[in-house]
């Protein structure tokens, strides 16, 4: 039978440009419905990690705009600290950016896209499925659905379950050059403010993006958090008057002319957070589903784009066994996801239900603790992982099971009693 191409991606971000263009490169034809123009905005840190480039098969540093050194730590904006690295621990990018690059990436590989085509649903017969889409109908012999946290083709293919809802807020703000400037090699992350709660401050080329995330559960708030966050950075003297960062910030001297203080919003965007909780199917007949659209979102920090870029070689990986009639299904991809992402994003889950119960005791370890930093900057960097965390505790780590189930009986009754006060810090005051 006729087809379109071998494989239809579905969503043209990181999974789904990673997956055509690994395609591509072994001479399968490939077709990319995006449903948008690309570049195109999204909300997002977009802190690239040494994980995450070890896993893109090539240089993506032409879309670098600047190395991080430094992260500066708070907890619900108190007891601030820096920690440094002589090395970078991640590099930031815009993701409209990144997306693009990746996007042209596997063009040059290959692969076609069609944008302004958004699919509609997903159908399978005997032979081929059929993507149905705004503007007509497509056929191939797979499907892969990287169109992102909503995703219609794990709908249609009755790939959505155990996803949990987080949410995150983000602005694109400017602040005077020479601040921007000041702090381009330092992140900023406030956390422990509430249950499942962060904040974060990436410094880009010529601004800052500034973010909240949490559980979806404490959506309304969200907004309460994000102008505390403000409010914090205008107030903090981050650097001395030297213009060097300060060991600790929060001793450094009260010179205002060196805070974070926001000019003006350039955008405001709120996007969902989708997060396997448990271990399922991630492949259904002639379709499979990657990095959002599977719900394969860090649930401790909300980061994604390692996991989409992983699921994405995965996803390559499995449909070329099958379109080579090397499997008799795309079962190996279900099983690859299993074993090695979700059992990790478990172990993450795990690890923000022990942070949860006791943030500040574990916000300080992070401060005085060289080995808890050192371990903290591995996992970050990709040299560890979050499995290898049990380890840590010793001779105690029998009892890591133990600890992780109060801690999730502790995190889930904080969280509640947080909804229900709706109360967050609003920052200090001016």
């Amino acid at each position: 039978m006729t087809t379109d191409a071998d494989v239809i991606v579905a969503g043209a971000g990181p999974a789904g440009s990673i997956a055509a263009c690994m395609l591509a490169r072994q001479g399968i034809s490939v077709l990319l419905l995006e449903k948008a123009q690309f570049p195109r905005y999204k909300v997002c840190g977009a802190g690239l990690t040494h994980k995450i480039l070890a896993e893109i098969p090539f240089d993506v540093s032409p879309v670098f705009e600047t190395s991080i050194h430094n992260i500066v730590f708070s907890s619900g904006f108190k007891e601030v600290f820096r920690r440094t690295s002589a090395e970078p621990m991640l590099y930031c990018t815009m993701r409209d950016k990144f997306d693009h690059f990746l996007l042209r990436k596997a063009v040059e590989a290959g692969a076609k896209v069609l944008y302004d085509v958004k699919v509609t649903e997903v159908k399978q017969e005997k032979e081929v499925a059929i993507v149905e889409t705004t503007t007509r109908s497509f056929s191939s012999r797979l499907v892969i659905g990287a169109d992102g946290a909503s995703s219609i083709v794990a709908r249609s293919a009755d790939l959505r379950h155990h996803i949990m809802q987080g949410l995150a807020w983000e602005a694109e703000v400017t602040a005077d050059p020479a601040i921007v400037k000041a702090y381009s090699q330092t992140v900023f992350l406030d956390w422990g403010a509430f249950p499942g709660g962060y904040g974060w401050v990436f410094p880009k080329n010529d601004h800052f993006s500034i973010g909240v995330g949490g559980p979806a559960s404490l959506a309304k708030e969200m907004m309460q958090y994000y102008e505390g966050l403000i409010a914090y950075l205008a107030e903090a003297p981050w650097l001395s008057a030297s213009g060097t960062a300060a060991s600790n910030p929060a001793s450094g001297g009260r010179n205002r002319a060196y805070s974070i203080r926001v000019l003006e919003t350039l955008s405001m965007k709120a996007w969902p957070i989708p997060v396997r909780v448990e271990k399922s199917l991630f492949h259904n007949g002639r379709v499979l589903v990657a990095g959002d659209a599977a719900g394969l979102t860090d649930p401790l920090t909300g980061e994604g784009i390692y996991y989409a870029v992983r699921s994405g070689r995965l996803a390559a990986a499995a449909s070329l066994k099958f379109l080579q009639s090397a499997a008799p299904s795309l079962a190996s991809y279900t099983e690859a996801v299993n074993d090695e992402l979700i059992s990790e994003l478990l172990e993450a889950k795990r690890i923000k239900y022990l942070f949860n119960t006791v943030p500040l005791k574990i916000h300080r370890l992070v401060r005085d603790n060289d080995r808890v930093w050192r371990a903290f900057g591995k996992v970050l960097r990709g040299e560890r992982w979050y499995a290898d965390v049990r380890k840590g505790f010793g001779k105690w780590k029998m009892l890591w099971g133990l600890t992780c189930l109060v801690s999730k009986w502790v995190s889930d009754y904080r969280e509640k009693r947080y909804a229900r006060r709706s109360k967050l810090p609003a920052g200090p005051s001016q």
